[in-house]
């Protein structure tokens, strides 16, 4: 899903969100320009703060690392179950894609069986319906084409056209007339390159 995804897991009535400090998270951020140059060009890339510290600070949480006896040390962040709406809408409208696992009621004591209840996507979220978000997705071929493709799953609303590298900038005319909500780039750098 990306960089800009976490899970809330509900246990019992909240929603937690972890993290183990310490631990390579695979996150790593490039500046627009970077991300146009050559991989064996490109500086180091640049570390970014682990979600659940981004997270605290979008939703002006506090972070706990709760301490136990003889296991590992986890940050935590939490909040009650009654108020995933609203934190919904503060991430989705920061491009962040949310997975809620909730609690399957099972009557029993003892561990509790989890379950993937929905994917929340900035472009993608039915709970709201006040505009029509799309995801635009770009292809880059090799012979100096660009396949674009912008897609609502509101309304199933699709486009496909092709675009010369030369006419580029009917690209940036989609950014202004639609509501794009996410971008997907695919390349093609060819059989073995």
């Amino acid at each position: 899903y990306g960089l800009s995804v976490i899970q809330f897991i509900q246990i019992g009535k909240f929603y937690e969100l972890w993290h183990e400090p310490n631990t390579y998270n695979g996150q790593q951020a490039y500046s627009q320009a970077e991300l146009l140059i050559e991989p064996s060009m490109r500086s180091r890339p640049l570390e970014v703060a682990p979600p659940i510290e981004q997270v605290a600070s979008l939703l002006d949480m506090r972070i706990i690392s709760p301490r136990y006896p003889s296991k590992r040390s986890l940050l935590q962040m939490g909040f009650p179950t009654y108020s995933l709406t609203t934190h919904l809408s503060t991430l989705l409208d920061k491009g962040w894609t949310v997975i809620v696992i909730d609690e399957l009621a099972t009557g029993k004591s003892g561990p509790k069986q989890r379950v993937i209840s929905q994917i929340y996507s900035p472009s993608c979220n039915l709970e709201d319906c006040s505009e029509l978000p799309y995801v635009l997705s770009i292809y880059f071929s090799q012979n100096d084409l660009l396949g674009i493709t912008l897609f609502s799953a509101m309304n199933g609303h699709n486009v496909v056209f092709p675009v010369s590298w030369a006419d580029k900038d009917k690209v940036a005319r989609l950014l202004i007339s639609y509501r794009i909500r996410e971008i997907v780039i695919w390349t093609n750098s060819g059989v073995g390159s």
